[in-house]
């Protein structure tokens, strides 16, 4: 982690929004290039997840996955949501280490069920209220989905990690219906073919987009950048805008990670974290570029 000069802050700014005025500036304030190990110690795993760094980059996947791969001929790892899989997940669970299959249930007021498998990769460096993140994607599957949750707290402002907040092992619930606040954006999502984001507590559904990242990411690395301004977010796939939506009432700062259902994979890289101190989007505006959660989408499944 370390900061910028000023010189350098400006000379970003410049790169990486062009069409600022001079005034604009933005400060790097973490960086992590996954070149060792020790990188892996700014973060922290919830749920049955593995992170290795794999020839210079993070590369992150569920532990059931190598069985899951063993079963695809039974079942379609590709259709988003894990009712295709839980079943599977579930036995081993039992088979294997039953004293951890209450860890996978997720509780509700009026039913329980098996959710697990899935992981939520947490940084523990808090980002700014204004920020722009940017990393760089390459799935190593065609299967979804993968997410970031960002400006993550507890509902009452704590930090993710304080002792007092329900303890948490990767199922969704947990997140977008349990004591955090935070926003979710879901991609690379399979037949769904849509970009979703959504609010928590109460998992609302506050912007979809037909658009999707491009399947070349199978082939190559992708950039993705997520920038906040005020209530203002906008998610970007190689310049491309994917989602673009502004809340009346926006949270704050707060917590980033990287989430994973359990038949995805794939590498992460250069992940990169400026404070924004002027609006990036004073002398550019991308509001024609996202659909509402009232655009019709064709029966798409919603996650």
């Amino acid at each position: 982690m370390y900061r910028g000069s000023q010189y350098l802050s400006t000379l970003l700014w410049i790169l990486l929004f062009p069409f600022a005025g001079e005034a604009s500036n933005a400060t790097l304030v973490y960086h992590n290039s996954f070149d060792s190990t020790e990188a892996l110690k700014d973060w922290v795993m919830e749920g049955p997840g593995v992170a290795q760094i794999d020839e210079g980059r993070l590369l992150l996947y569920s532990k059931w996955l190598p069985d899951l791969e063993k079963v695809s001929d039974q079942i379609d790892l590709i259709e988003p949501g894990g009712r295709n899989y839980y079943p599977f997940i579930e036995q081993w669970v039992r088979e294997r280490e039953p004293e951890n299959l209450p860890r996978y249930i997720l509780k509700k007021p009026t039913s329980s069920s098996f959710n697990g498998g899935h992981l939520q990769f947490w940084n523990k460096q808090r980002h700014p209220e204004n920020f722009l993140i940017r990393l760089k994607f390459k799935p190593a599957n065609p299967n979804p989905l993968h997410m970031l949750t960002f400006s993550a707290r507890g509902i009452n402002g704590e930090d993710v990690f304080d002792p007092a907040l329900a303890p948490r092992y990767g199922l969704g619930g947990q997140y977008m219906s349990g004591d955090l606040q935070n926003y979710r954006i879901s991609y690379w999502s399979g037949p769904r073919g849509s970009s979703h984001m959504r609010r928590a507590p109460g998992r609302k559904l506050t912007a979809q987009t037909l658009g999707d990242l491009p399947r070349y990411a199978l082939d190559r690395e992708v950039q993705l950048e997520l920038i906040r301004w005020n209530g203002r977010v906008v998610f970007k796939c190689d310049g491309k805008t994917v989602i673009n939506w502004t809340d009346d009432e926006p949270l704050g700062d707060g917590f980033f990670s990287i989430r994973l259902m359990a038949a995805a994979k794939g590498w992460y890289d250069d992940y990169e974290v400026y404070q924004l101190d002027d609006d990036p989007f004073a002398y550019n505006d991308e509001s024609h570029v996202i659909s509402t959660p009232d655009s019709p989408l064709g029966g798409a499944v919603q996650r």
